[in-house]
């Protein structure tokens, strides 16, 4: 089974302006348990993307209140919706990412993929099997294709193939 990057990618997509100060951008981080932001202009059109290493290089350089400008990734990549883990996995290692904007067939953001995602897709044996997590699986009537036993309440089958 392919696992799309549509069905790993966080729904939550915060965005910061390129003149806020970059303590602002930590700070939403923060709230929102998010490793990177994206940077929109004054008129919301996507500029960059501010990381968590952006945070710690201005603040290594005592500059926390710079413009988030003056630290982001201008040359934002993405992925699209129907992008496989695999191949999502292979930008991020080509670039040195750790956080990748999903698009969708509209051109507009739908959610960022973290390689924390990716990984967790990959190495997950629900995800591997059936696409979703182990919390949408227990007790849903899903059969492992193994043992041909109802995935229980608890995530798992008669063999272990199912479970987590």
């Amino acid at each position: 089974m392919t696992v799309k990057v549509s069905q790993v990618s966080s729904r939550l997509v915060k965005v910061i302006r390129d003149e806020d100060p970059v303590f602002l951008a930590a700070a939403e981080m923060r709230n929102h348990n998010m490793g990177s932001m994206l940077v929109v202009d004054n008129k919301g059109k996507v500029v960059g993307i501010i990381t968590e290493r952006d945070v710690v290089r201005a603040a290594a350089e005592k500059r926390v209140d710079s413009r988030v400008s003056e630290y982001m990734t201008e040359e934002v990549k993405g992925v699209t919706e129907d992008t496989t883990v695999e191949e999502a996995l292979a930008v991020m290692l080509e670039n040195g990412f750790r956080h990748l904007p999903v698009v969708g067939k509209d051109g507009k953001v739908t959610g960022i993929i973290s390689i924390r995602d990716l990984a967790k897709a990959l190495t997950d044996s629900h995800f591997l099997q059936y696409g979703k997590e182990w919390v949408d699986v227990k007790g849903s009537g899903m059969i492992c294709p193994v043992c041909g036993l109802e995935i229980d309440e608890y995530g798992y089958c008669n063999c272990g193939t199912g479970s987590s």
